[in-house]
């Protein structure tokens, strides 16, 4: 573990969906212990602690991660990290789970590109409707297949 005083610290609190989530950021500067050296351009460890309690469990996490920033901030830091999960839980997870994108085998030519780009499509034109989620739109285009020009075509 880490022993160096952080250059940054930073907490953030959150409530909803039935759990409460804390998150503990810090940063630390590489060059001082002498990793840097080891990995090039390696400029900050930045170390998540996250703790969650919901109603009948708990749980703790520890993440290190790398930059080559000399971004020192731990907001900074914490509001990258979270927006790269942002992104990972609403449009990865669908093409995962919904479109099962890691259970495709084209792997010829340009299918794997095709394909995703295809999916990503579709999760737009899905998300144009708001009131439903994309399982509900999938069903939905699969009955009324014409409603999916209405909405290209908007």
């Amino acid at each position: 573990m880490i022993t160096q005083k952080p250059l940054d610290y930073y907490e953030h609190h959150e409530k909803g969906h039935g759990r409460h989530s804390s998150w503990y950021v810090s940063v630390f500067d590489v060059v001082v212990n002498g990793i840097s050296r080891q990995w090039k351009n390696l400029r900050r460890f930045i170390h998540v602690h996250k703790h969650t309690i919901k109603k009948k469990s708990e749980s703790i996490s520890d993440r290190l991660y790398m930059s080559d920033l000399y971004e020192t901030s731990a907001q900074f830091y914490h509001e990258g990290i979270r927006g790269h999960w942002t992104i990972e839980n609403s449009l990865h997870w669908v093409k995962d789970v919904i479109h099962n994108e890691d259970k495709n085998r084209i792997k010829t030519e340009n299918g794997p590109v095709n394909q995703a780009i295809f999916s990503s499509i579709a999760i737009n034109i899905q998300r144009k409707v708001a009131a439903r989620s994309v399982t509900d739109n999938n069903v939905n285009f699969s009955v009324n297949f014409k409603d999916i020009f209405k909405l290209i075509r908007t």
